[in-house]
């Protein structure tokens, strides 16, 4: 019988843009959570012992702030884990690992993973189909995006592809929906978590903004056995450990693989109900160490979509918030235009309703603030 690895109970540092979902799944994991992250939202505060606050510029964490605020903070027993907000200068991740013990992937495998030309010539030499890519601007540019090198959220990308200089790559444009698996390594296996789908909330000028997620995706099974290789050899070829995040483009039977996210990602909040949070944050730690484990039960389908502010607004002292809004903002801050105010939260049987059920719930929040914004 397999011996189950333990991981004890102590300070675990949580850092990402938004941590509430880890912060959460630590908490109920028994761990002492310190949460780092953008919002510091009600949340978020309500499970940390303690909360820090952190600026962010060009795309990822402000790097002065991060050392002034948060390595004060370290002892060189915690554990720290991340999310998103590290992409753009994983330098940062490796500053942090010298003054407490790092769990996920390595600085070294996050910026291969998030080197366009690392990565494409990783794709070619495995065989995994992606959208054609290149690293300076196409001759005709339609039809092509550019991206930011170690973007997420979607904001990162633009039609506008004419303008060229360090830090972009450029891909051609496709039709599909984007889904993404979430799933756990060792640095040779993997279990699939879940196959999700992602959601756009376009802005004025923000076409592919991220706008939420919804579990148990309506793929082809053949789809989802190409998209578990492709993270198999990815993770052989990267070293990959710990939870991460394939985004594809699937259209009918054909998907393309966009790009690898080797961190914790928006996708666990899909899955951080109950025991399941707490359970796949333990698997996350172990499968870091090697151990590669993770049981539990099918959940119904989950959707978790972002509501983005319509104006700038000031967050009221007394405001009644549904039970399914979440990351709430604290009473009295600012909120600008476009800017994440909070997320809606829906389940049922298949992504399809929960999806449903989110986007009435999104109406219904636009309801609540447009009350406001005439008060």
């Amino acid at each position: 019988m397999k011996r189950r690895a333990r991981i004890s109970p102590k300070r675990l540092i949580v850092a990402a843009a938004s941590s509430r979902p880890f912060v959460q799944a630590a908490a109920a994991a028994g761990f002492q959570v310190v949460s780092a992250d953008l919002f510091s939202d009600s949340d978020t505060l309500r499970h940390s012992h303690r909360s820090i606050r952190l600026p962010y510029r060009h795309g990822g964490f402000d790097a002065d702030a991060l050392r002034r605020l948060l390595f004060p903070e370290l002892r060189p027993d915690d554990t720290l884990i991340y999310g998103s907000g590290f992409e753009t200068q994983p330098g940062l991740l490796a500053e942090l690992s010298t003054r407490c013990t790092l769990f996920g992937n390595s600085p070294e495998v996050v910026a291969g993973c998030k080197q366009p030309a690392r990565f494409i010539t990783a794709l070619d030499l495995l065989g995994i189909p992606y959208p054609e890519t290149m690293l300076t601007p196409p001759a005709r540019t339609a039809g092509w995006l550019r991206k930011r090198v170690g973007g997420s959220g979607g904001t990162h990308i633009d039609t506008e592809v004419s303008d060229s200089g360090p830090g972009f790559y450029f891909q051609r444009q496709h039709t599909g929906e984007p889904c993404s698996l979430l799933f756990l390594a060792d640095g040779i296996d993997v279990l699939p978590v879940g196959y999700n789908l992602q959601l756009l909330a376009p802005g004025p000028t923000m076409l592919y903004r991220f706008g939420g997620l919804a579990s148990q995706a309506p793929l082809p099974p053949q789809t989802k056995a190409g998209m578990r290789d492709a993270a198999v050899k990815l993770t052989r070829e990267m070293g990959l450990r710990g939870l991460n995040s394939l985004d594809c483009l699937v259209d009918e039977d054909r998907w393309l693989v966009l790009e690898v996210n080797p961190r914790l990602s928006a996708s666990f909040g899909l899955y951080d109900r109950a025991r399941q949070g707490a359970e796949l944050l333990r698997s996350h730690l172990r499968a870091c160490a090697g151990v590669l484990e993770y049981d539990m039960p099918p959940e119904p389908a989950r959707a978790h979509l972002i509501y983005y502010a319509p104006a700038r607004l000031r967050v009221p002292q007394t405001i009644f918030w549904p039970a399914w809004v979440e990351d709430l903002p604290a009473s009295g801050e600012w909120i600008e235009a476009d800017a994440p105010l909070c997320s809606v939260s829906a389940a049922g049987d298949t992504a399809v309703q929960a999806l449903a059920l989110g986007r009435q719930r999104l109406q219904e929040l636009e309801q609540i603030i447009n009350h406001l914004s005439e008060a």
